[in-house]
This record gives C-alpha cells, structure tokens and sequence, in this order.
C-alpha cells in the first residue's frame, strides 16, 4: 500500500487556462465580466515596453488599443488572475536585446504589479522560442515559457514549451478553420491534458479573425468547457498549474513504516526551483478497508480530512515543504502509535 501524488491537484482529469495576449483594457468589457460570471480566472500577457499607454506596434490590428496600467493589472490579480511577460517591445529577440526584452521587462512589470513574474509567452510567432531566448527565460528567473503551438500539455512535458490552443474566429490561408468551441476538450479528457486557450480582446466581433474570437464565441467556450468538464476539469491560471508540475516533479516519496494500524511517510523536495508561488499537492493513499470507514490524515501532527474516492483510496490536497511527515491511520488511533 502506497502513497502517490495525483498527476493534477484536487485529483482532476484534465485543465482548462485561457490567456490574453496584449493585456489591452477593453477586455474590461465582455473578457473580465465573463469571467466573474463564470467563477474562473484568467491571464493576460503584458507588452511592458507600452504599460498604460495606446498600442503603436508596427501594423498591429491592435493599434490604437490601451494596454493595461500597473493599477488595472493589480485589479486583476486581485480578481486571482495571472500576469506573465510578452517583452519589451514585441519584435524578434536577438541576443543583443535579451537583457531589454526578458530582464528589464520582467523586473518593470514585477514593480508595477507588484508581484513575481515567472512566465513568458512569445510574442509574434514561435521565432521568439529560440534556443537564446529560452535560455536566458532560465537564467533570468522564468519558470516557463508559452509558445503558438496548437496543442496539449501533460504533466510530463517540458514547462519551457508550454503549447496553447488558438481560440479564434477562423485561421490563416491555406488551412482555414472555423471556430469550434468544443477544440481539444474530449482529447484533453482522455489523454490528461492541459488545454492553455490564447486569444487578444474579444468583443462583439473579433478585431482580427485571425487571431481573436468574438464575446459570444468566449462565451461558448466557457460553457462548453464547464458543461462537458463537469467536476473533472481544473480551471486554473497557468502560475498555478505551472507550480504543480514543478511541485510534483521535485517530490519524492520515502515510506518510513509500515504498522497494523498506521502507515508513515516523509515527503523530500529535491531541488525545487526557487520561486515556485503555489506549494501545494494532491496525495492519493491506498489503505485496508476498515481505514475508509472515518479517514483521517495526520500532516506533521497536524489531523487533515481526507475523502474516500474509490474503494481503499484515500485523497487529500495539502500545502507542503521538505521534510514534511504524514501518517496515514485509523481514526480511533491517532498519533497515540
């Protein structure tokens, strides 16, 4: 009999995030309200280099469009959305403007809200993944990185090619696309995968078909996800996920014994990244039978309610540190052992 850490916190089968490219204020509009009605956050990647001002990138279909000010993206952290960077100045990253793009608009952002930035999303297209760029996201305190790749992460892929979902309108020549609200889900549930969705500021039609999807298709992806997700999918930012797999990945399991009456564990983190904001994990725990009838989980002398999921396991979801010791046992014991 053993205990496991779940592939995905609270025991969930799959993950549904969302990110806003940009971090534009009209997402004020239909984006934030929606996601207050819908009960889950969201996540908004910020040009650092334009904080609070109009967009004049380029050709950008955006221009004209205010980016968010430090004030607005505090507001939305206090909502438990997320903030990650989309550099400087949203161009091609050389290994001249690494420090520009990746240093300095991490640190300007930090500031502004006020928090940790530990994710950076490419801007423009997957020029901005090169092997330069990713390596400086590393030795400049990033935990992950988010591409333009269409397709699922699992709890084993790399965190510094994070792959996200395109929830638009319609896509590019030559391989047209039109919207589907249903994009990924019966995969994510079968496979346990993460579904990360991107889209810019969806309004009432979308600013670049292309690249955006309307308010009213938002609104049938979130229904969708909740109706088909039911109780098996974690809505998340990405932060939050992106903590769990590190957590995961850096915890080890020791069994210290084994009794008639109680099992004990120690649980190690080995060289857990510095920075990781959420520390919490999900344990699975088989037991003999007679153990499920009023469970009881013990975490450093401290009683944890755990729930019966299947017969003879045990989960429980508790925030943890090296060295911790759990005691799984019958409750009429306790730690009297």
């Amino acid at each position: 009999m053993s205990l496991s850490i779940a592939p995905w916190k609270y025991g969930k089968q799959w993950v549904y995030s969302i990110t806003y490219d940009e971090a534009l204020t009209d997402l004020y509009r239909f984006a934030v309200p929606m996601h207050e009605q819908f009960g889950f956050p969201g996540h908004v990647e910020v040009v650092v280099g334009q904080l609070g001002e109009v967009r004049r990138i380029g050709t950008s279909s955006y221009n004209g469009y205010r980016h968010m000010s430090g004030e607005e993206l505090q507001d939305i952290l206090h909502r438990g959305w997320g903030v990650g960077n989309h550099s400087w100045t949203h161009t091609i990253i050389t290994h001249e403007t690494l420090d520009l793009e990746l240093r300095q608009a991490k640190d300007k952002l930090e500031q502004a809200i006020e928090a940790s930035v530990i994710l950076f999303c490419s801007p423009g297209d997957n020029t901005n993944m090169a092997d330069h760029v990713l390596e400086a996201c590393r030795k400049f305190g990033y935990l992950g990185a988010m591409s333009l790749t269409d397709a699922l992460n699992r709890p084993e892929d790399e965190l510094f090619w994070i792959n996200r979902t395109a929830l638009h309108d319609h896509y590019y020549a030559p391989f047209f696309s039109a919207f589907d609200p249903f994009r990924n889900i019966l995969y994510a549930e079968k496979t346990r995968g993460w579904i990360i969705d991107y889209c810019h500021c969806p309004l009432e039609t979308p600013i670049h078909p292309n690249k955006d999807c309307s308010a009213d298709q938002l609104q049938q992806r979130f229904e969708t996800i909740l109706s088909e997700g039911g109780d098996s999918v974690w809505c998340a930012v990405p932060e939050e996920v992106l903590s769990y797999h590190l957590m995961r990945r850096h915890s080890r399991v020791e069994t210290l014994k084994h009794s008639a009456t109680q099992h004990h564990y120690r649980l190690n983190l080995d060289s857990l990244p510095h920075g990781v904001p959420y520390r919490s994990l999900t344990f699975e725990v088989q037991v003999p039978a007679a153990w499920c009838r009023d469970p009881k989980i013990w975490i450093n002398n401290q009683a944890l309610a755990a729930t019966l999921v299947r017969p003879r396991t045990l989960r429980f979801t508790t925030d943890v540190e090296d060295g911790i010791e759990i005691v799984v046992g019958e409750d009429s014991y306790g730690q009297s052992e």
